[in-house]
């Protein structure tokens, strides 16, 4: 059983690739996106592209629908909230 700290820890792992982010920070303005089209906009290979998704993906920070040939990507957003919300909260002193 993997345990929040664990947890974050793969997706601060996935986070700290400066493509990766990038992908993410793309994905917070599109709702979905196919990933041939976010290859495009990162100017990067489909082969390097699912890489890195498989990556954002493991960790729990994208989510995959495929579609026919297509795979759409869009942002896991519960996951990065709970993450940054179970950081932000302030201990009982």
């Amino acid at each position: 059983m993997v345990t929040d700290t664990e947890q974050r820890a793969k997706i601060f792992a996935a986070l700290a690739d400066p493509t990766r982010l990038r992908m993410v920070e793309l994905l917070n303005r599109q709702s979905e996106v196919s990933g041939s089209d976010l290859a495009h906009q990162l100017g990067i290979s489909l082969a390097l592209f699912c890489h890195h998704s498989k990556i954002l993906a493991e960790a729990g920070v994208i989510q995959v629908r495929k579609e026919g040939q297509t795979k759409y990507n869009s942002l896991n957003r519960s996951v990065l909230t709970t993450c940054f919300t179970d950081l932000a909260i302030a201990p009982d002193k």
